[in-house]
């Protein structure tokens, strides 16, 4: 069916459409999911012109079921909660005294109708509903994944040519960490230790030799959203550390197993740490198995120092290009006889060097930091920053633990 709304005496008229089956009202041009007739695909429906326009679509690839932000605007087809319970329609005649229901006043701009969807109607931390449990009447949190932003980003600001690398902005590299020691020197002040990598709202990633000096989680802060390596910003956000991990099979003769965990505590007591913003986003780790092309371009990111003899780290963020070498050009003959494992990868500027060419490579104070390669238009963490042979030396390239090795320890260690 269809409902036109003219305004008279005006030219102006807006067209609506109300969609049976969910008994929701919808605008000219708007679209939404609902059931479709088997179980295992949804239709993908438009309001054109007052008629609904609808195609069958696989579940996978209908947008994902998922929701954004907190999820007051997810219009999505879930029914069912954590706990695996079908949630109860919103106009049940059970419902009868509760605030958020079908008969609410402004129920259509909620999304509340003839239908069991989850929705967040109150604004709260994810989208809900109602349930019976027993012959109790409760809510609960529905079982609808948080769409996934990891490797996005904004576009790229323009860049200022360094030796060894590029001036760039925290929002280029939103996933780029700043962890920080307590400065036994200087009570009450910290000094930046390593990079890291945020790979969850509560979740860091690092290298394991950032953290041989006994540092207890106390003694570290991590800052997010940061261009600056010291001075504070608007738009950073800070976190004291819970715990921190370091691989229990980490070498430090060899470097071998370099990789540490790090988790946020959050500020507000809740399951959130981190809140994405433009400048503060999480990077997306890969899956099992991918293996990139040889020569891949990829980038790295920290806050290191210029080059080999320079005393100090850079005052700002930098990026680097640097390309992924194959295996059989990552061996200790390039690398003064020093062991390579299977835990590690090497990623190198490629150019050859010149009087005015400065290679990108990652130097002291850029460990811990992510060396990160496009994938489906993402960005995925495919290294980190361990250990190398001076900086941006010709024909010697950088080494980064091979983060594919560690997909199983990392999602351990979260459980824990």
């Amino acid at each position: 069916g269809f409902h036109n709304r003219f305004k008279r005496g005006a030219r102006s008229y807006r067209v609506t459409c109300k969609d049976e089956k969910t008994q929701m009202i919808y605008q000219q041009k708007q679209s939404w999911l609902r059931p479709g007739l088997r179980g295992n695909r949804v239709e993908y429906c438009r309001c054109d012109s007052g008629f609904i326009r609808c195609h069958s679509v696989p579940v996978q690839s209908a947008t994902e079921d998922c929701y954004s932000g907190n999820g007051t605007d997810y219009w999505g087809t879930q029914g069912k909660t954590v706990s695996g319970t079908p949630c109860l329609k919103w106009n049940s005649s059970r419902l009868k005294s509760k605030l958020y229901t079908a008969w609410k006043k402004n129920a259509r701009d909620l999304g509340l109708g003839n239908h069991n969807f989850c929705r967040n109607p109150d604004g709260d931390t994810k989208p809900w509903c109602h349930v019976l449990r027993g012959s109790q009447l409760t809510w609960e949190f529905c079982d609808v994944p948080k769409c996934s932003t990891c490797g996005l980003r904004q576009y790229k600001e323009s860049q200022f040519r360094i030796k060894g690398g590029l001036y760039t902005d925290i929002t280029s590299h939103p996933w780029q960490a700043a962890i920080r020691a307590i400065n036994r020197r200087s009570p009450g002040t910290t000094r930046f230790l390593c990079g890291g990598i945020l790979i969850d709202s509560c979740w860091v990633l690092s290298a394991a030799h950032c953290f041989q000096e006994t540092l207890k989680a106390h003694d570290l802060k991590v800052v997010l959203g940061r261009t600056s390596r010291e001075d504070k910003e608007e738009n950073e956000q800070e976190f004291e550390v819970e715990k921190y991990i370091i691989h229990e099979k980490f070498v430090p003769a060899t470097f071998d197993n370099d990789i540490a965990l790090l988790q946020l505590r959050s500020n507000s007591g809740s399951l959130q740490c981190a809140q994405e913003t433009a400048s503060v986003r999480t990077v997306c780790l890969p899956e099992a198995g991918l293996q990139l092309p040889t020569w891949t371009e990829c980038e790295l990111s920290g806050y290191g120092k210029h080059e080999e003899t320079s005393p100090y780290y850079s005052e700002r963020l930098k990026e680097a290009h640097v390309r992924l070498y194959p295996a059989s050009r990552c061996t200790p003959r390039q690398l003064s006889n020093k062991i390579v494992t299977e835990n590690m990868l090497c990623a190198g500027d490629t150019r050859s060097g010149g009087e005015n060419v400065n290679l990108h490579d990652a130097c002291q104070g850029d460990s811990g930091g992510p060396l990160v390669c496009m994938k489906d238009d993402r960005m995925h963490l495919i290294g980190i920053v361990s250990w190398g042979i001076g900086c941006g030396e010709k024909d010697v390239p950088g080494v980064y633990t091979k983060v594919i090795n560690y997909l199983k320890w990392i999602e351990d260690k979260r459980r824990l």
